[in-house]
């Protein structure tokens, strides 16, 4: 099949976790023998074929938030993506909420209205998003068709299907939910001595849970891995800001607790599923896109097949 692949981000480019997703989808497709050309606004490039069978569009609206990174100005234009979705069937990928709310973290937490409490934004900010309204980005025409329009949509977890569902105030007709890609022979139980009492991998802010975590755990033994975003004070625990990650693993291995409180509906949150499978024990809230699974993240044989699941979806459309 002629795939033309619309991502924001060039999952070739980037190595967010949205995108080692993407990658991974395409790179799997192109091994099935799809002829697969991408087009992205980050890095600005286009890519088409002159008749492609489907279109696969990922977080097409997954542009930055400020000023200084040109926000909304360095998104794909209507016109294009509106021509892109007449050429032939497509598929939308979702990895985040970018595609339903326009501002960072979803701050609504999927409990949306046509008016955002959070609108209108300051000036700058405005100008950064190109929005001056009062109005939940959901309701916008091209969001709605980019989700009603679609032959499948795909989520990352049912929390994170339910909670789009909720923002847009629709039901989806067809869609797929991916289980969790992860590399089983690297997060495995290693049977370690486990040293460390609790621990945390991912960005250190609101979002995540930070407050719930200083609450609960400001004077445990625990571990925090990852950068702390911008305005946030990381005042307990100890703090690793950077480790590769091939070597996350080991921490996991090392650690009994695993803890993730996100205030947001977290997609998936797969570093939940990757502790599960090295031994953690998971302390969590329901916010946690991954413990949404009706299946034990913990057992490594339910994990497997959801590229080829995802892949034989999309070719039952042509």
């Amino acid at each position: 099949m002629r795939i033309d692949c619309i991502s924001f981000l060039d999952p070739e480019v980037y190595g967010g976790g949205g995108e080692m997703i993407s990658r991974r989808l395409l790179e799997v497709g192109r091994a099935r023998g799809h002829e697969i050309r991408i087009s992205s606004a980050r890095p600005r490039r286009v890519a088409r074929h002159e008749r492609p069978d489907v279109t696969l569009f990922i977080d097409v609206f997954n542009h930055a938030h400020s000023l200084r990174s040109l926000g909304a100005w360095r998104g794909f234009g209507a016109a294009f993506l509106e021509s892109a979705m007449r050429r032939a069937p497509f598929v939308h990928l979702a990895t985040a909420y970018a595609d339903v709310c326009n501002l960072p973290y979803l701050p609504c937490s999927g409990n949306a209205a046509p008016k955002c409490p959070e609108k209108p934004l300051p000036f700058i900010r405005q100008l950064a998003l190109r929005d001056s309204t009062d109005r939940c980005f959901a309701t916008r025409p091209l969001v709605r068709r980019l989700h009603e329009e679609a032959a499948l949509n795909v989520f990352l977890s049912p929390l994170h299907k339910r909670t789009c569902e909720q923002v847009l105030a629709m039901r989806l007709k067809s869609s797929l939910i991916l289980k969790p890609i992860i590399d089983t022979a690297s997060f495995h139980n290693e049977g370690r001595t486990r040293d460390i009492e609790f621990l945390f991998v991912g960005v250190i802010s609101e979002a995540k849970g930070l407050e719930e975590m200083r609450e609960r755990f400001g004077g445990a033994d625990i571990h925090l891995i990852g950068r702390i975003h911008p305005g946030t004070t990381l005042d307990f625990g100890k703090h690793v800001a950077q480790v590769p990650y091939e070597e996350i693993p080991r921490w996991m291995n090392r650690s009994r607790n695993f803890v993730f409180f996100p205030r947001w509906p977290e997609p998936q949150g797969r570093v939940v599923a990757e502790a599960a499978l090295c031994g953690c024990r998971i302390i969590a809230n329901d916010n946690v896109g991954a413990l949404s699974f009706n299946f034990d993240l913990s057992d490594p044989n339910q994990y497997g097949g959801a590229e080829d699941s995802f892949w034989q979806s999309v070719e039952a459309i042509s």
